[in-house]
């Protein structure tokens, strides 16, 4: 586990060993997006509209999901807490491809928004959330808000949306219209939504390179 959580007995990892995983995860991102690929491929979706035309991935990926995870879900393995000492493998493997997928948003996002990357949030503010010490997208802020640059857990948007899968009503239905300026109350119920949203509102903080030198993200 990447921090200490009351009741449940688990390993957690050092500052070092979170780093020796950020510098795997960010190794593995394109093996494990050429890997994605034929998976997609094999639900009906073109990993290569993420790219050209983000809406069009998005819709598809959302029609898609909706039919292949509700039958995957498990209530043991949508559970937070079961979820961190999870091998994502045997049954659980839905875990590693939902990790897959945020993979690719990041990717996708990296592309985007020259300057933003993959490391680690080690923001002393977030010593108690669940992103701290994890490989998370930085360097982006809200433009709309003129925000601090956040530390966005990618992954975390998908597995939620497969713990929503007892219930798939609550997320956007499938005939939902994802094209550019779709209100954000939509897109954040949509799996993969938040690609969308985050290509249109973020934007590479204008000071990266300062708090790079001066803050933790020079350390991420």
């Amino acid at each position: 586990m990447n921090i200490a959580v009351r009741g449940l007995d688990g390993p957690v990892l050092t500052l070092e060993q979170a780093r020796e995983n950020g510098a795997q995860y960010r190794a593995a991102i394109p093996e494990r997006i050429d890997l994605l690929r034929p998976v997609l491929a094999g639900i009906g979706v073109n990993i290569d509209l993420a790219y050209r035309d983000p809406a069009a991935y998005v819709t598809a990926l959302h029609c898609a999901l909706l039919e292949e995870l509700p039958p995957l879900y498990r209530p043991e393995t949508a559970a937070p807490m079961s979820r961190e000492l999870s091998s994502r493998a045997g049954a659980d493997i839905v875990l590693s491809f939902l990790g897959d997928l945020a993979m690719l948003e990041c990717d996708v996002l990296m592309r985007a928004k020259p300057g933003s990357f993959v490391g680690l949030n080690l923001d002393p503010a977030d010593r108690a959330m669940a992103s701290y010490r994890r490989p998370c997208l930085l360097g982006l802020r809200d433009r709309l808000y003129a925000s601090p640059p956040e530390a966005l857990h990618v992954e975390a948007e998908y597995v939620g949306a497969y713990a929503r899968m007892d219930q798939p009503a609550r997320l956007a239905p499938a005939d939902v219209d994802l094209a550019p300026g779709t209100a954000p109350a939509v897109l954040l119920n949509a799996i993969g939504g938040t690609l969308l949203m985050r290509l249109d509102r973020f934007e590479t903080h204008p000071d990266l390179v300062i708090l790079k030198a001066e803050t933790w993200l020079g350390q991420a």
